[in-house]
Parts: C-alpha cells; structure tokens; sequence
C-alpha cells in the first residue's frame, strides 16, 4: 500500500525521436478548420483491458501493441490491439517494484526506471543492466513518470511520497548515467513536447500545475513559466494538431487544452483515479487512458469497478508516434 500522499499525487525507423506522423485524411481537415466547435472525441470511454491495476502508468504504443505498467505490483504489460479485454493474450514482466516507468530503446527492449535506479534489458525481460543509479536525498523519495525527449534521451522525474515538499528532482538519463536537470518539484509527473519540438511541457502534480520552457537538444529545458493550473495534472500527451491531453487524477476526467493554455474539450473516463494518456492504434487516433485503484473507499470500488483498467476513447484528431531511448 502506497502512502496517502502517494496515492493522492500518483495514483488515480528505430532512430531517436519521432517516427513519421499518421496520414492526414479530409475528416483531419474538418477538425483542423473547426478545433474548438467541434470534439475531438468521438463517444464515450470504453474498458480496453480490465486490469484492475493498482496503479496503472507509462501508457505507449508501439509495434501494434500498448504498453504500461503497474508501479506498485512492478508489472510490464504489452497488449497486442487485437488482444482480449481481460489481458489473457497480453505479455507479463515483472520486475522489483517499485516500476515508476519505462520506454522503449531504439535498439529494442526497454529502459526502465526502478525506485532509484535505472535498468535497460531485453524486450522478454533478460540482459538486465543497470545504467544509472541515483542518491535520493531521502528515503520518502523514489522516480516517478519518465518520457523520452527529441534527442532520444530518457527525461526521468521523481516525487516525494511522504510530505509532498518541493525536494523532488527531474534527471537526463542516457546510457552514461544520469545527470541532475533542476530540482524543486513535489511530484515530477507528465512530460511531453510540441509537435515543432521547440517546446517542452512538464507537470508538477503536487503544485496542480503543467508548466512549459523553450527546448533545444543540446540545452535541454529553458525557464519553466506556468502554463495551465488548478487541477491535479497527472500524465501528458499531445495529438498532431498541437494540442495536450491530460489525465485529471480524482476527476475521472481527460482534458484537451489548446496551445493557449485553454481547456477546450472534457472527456469523462468511469474509472476517478486517471494516471496516463497515449494515442494509439492503427491510424494513432485512439487515445488511451490508464487508471489507478489506489485510495479509493470500497463504496468508490463498487461505483467504478473497472478502476485500474484501461479505457479507449475513439478521436477525431491522432498524436504522434513513441519516441526511443537511444543508449
């Protein structure tokens, strides 16, 4: 079981950086023509795979499959699109929890952030290596959501499960070690980046805040100014025509804000821990959403039993293709 303050901040081509976008179509004009008046979302939220996580996280999709993972029961799924909603066809890796994240290597396999330190291994889970390993400055510190970066390297947060105190820290982790980017945070949590990659997003859960900095490969983040508060911001995406999606943990909610900073579009996900988003599918127009079952009452259980599952929103809109670690 995860502290209170855990469960409230966290819970509910092979070469680095992005791969070709998804083809345009004439319904992806019509959106881009009317982004504001028309939802991106088409229907409502469907259970993909009834997972019953604890706490689901690190949702991406690759190789006709989605991946994620539960960090409290240190468990890697890969579920094939055409698998059965109970995950009866999915693969399952385990490793020491807890798995704060993961992504995948452009050489194949995953790197995989652990409680302080960092493996990469092969994709059935063998030739495990660790690459870095990092000194919290206290115990009720451990790594938290990572994402890779447009150069291929692994941008890793961490967060304070304890008290919620800004001493938590966001690292560059590539297969060298990793280096300290800026401290300050209390949960370091979505990071995503735009679709021109001059621009990062960066979510601190513990402030209710998604901030944002000018990027560039060889300096990394810019000046962090915020850009969206007063809700528990948890993960982030981006679809193609620039805008973010991101899971709202207690809300049982995704929100689509513009490029400006506005909510424009609420999408309700029947599960009130959201944890993760990512677009997936055939044309990556299939946004995913992971949950969590983490400090929920049993009275909430009963009234969302597929909390800890993942959900499936059809889009009018679709992001863009997982980036890769290249150590």
């Amino acid at each position: 079981m995860a502290s209170t303050l855990e469960r409230r901040l966290c819970g509910f081509s092979e070469r680095p950086g992005y791969a070709q976008a998804a083809s345009a179509n004439s319904k992806d004009d019509l959106h881009r023509e009317h982004h504001v008046t028309i939802p991106a979302a088409i229907g409502e939220a469907r259970i993909w795979r009834d997972g019953r996580a604890i706490l689901g996280e690190s949702l991406w999709w690759k190789d006709d499959a989605l991946h994620w993972c539960d960090i409290t029961a240190g468990r890697l799924h890969r579920g094939p699109g055409s698998g059965a909603t109970d995950g009866s066809n999915d693969t399952v890796l385990s490793f020491d929890p807890p798995l704060a994240s993961f992504q995948p290597r452009a050489s194949g396999g995953y790197v995989i952030a652990l409680g302080s330190r960092v493996v990469v291994c092969d994709a059935d889970g063998g030739a495990e290596r660790e690459i870095a390993r990092v000194a919290h400055t206290h115990g009720g510190i451990r790594f938290n959501e990572g994402k890779c970066d447009p150069a291929g390297e692994f941008q890793l947060g961490s967060m304070n499960i304890t008290t919620g105190e800004p001493d938590a820290a966001v690292y560059r982790v590539t297969s060298a070690g990793a280096r300290l980017v800026r401290g300050g945070f209390g949960t370091a949590n979505g990071f995503e980046w735009s679709v021109d990659e001059t621009t990062a997003y960066l979510t601190d859960t513990a402030t209710e805040t998604i901030y944002r900095a000018p990027w560039t490969a060889e300096a990394g983040f810019g000046e962090l100014v915020p850009f969206i508060s007063g809700r528990m911001h948890d993960g982030l995406t981006i679809d193609r025509d620039g805008y973010l999606w991101s899971g709202i943990y207690g809300d049982g909610v995704v929100v689509r804000i513009s490029p400006e900073g506005e909510v424009v579009e609420t999408v309700e996900i029947p599960a009130p821990n959201v944890t993760s988003v990512a677009f997936g599918g055939d044309d990556l127009s299939t946004l995913f959403v992971a949950t969590a079952r983490e400090n929920l009452t049993e009275e909430q259980l009963e009234a969302h039993p597929q909390s800890g599952g993942v959900f499936a929103v059809d889009t009018r809109t679709a992001g863009l293709p997982v980036r890769t670690f290249a150590g």
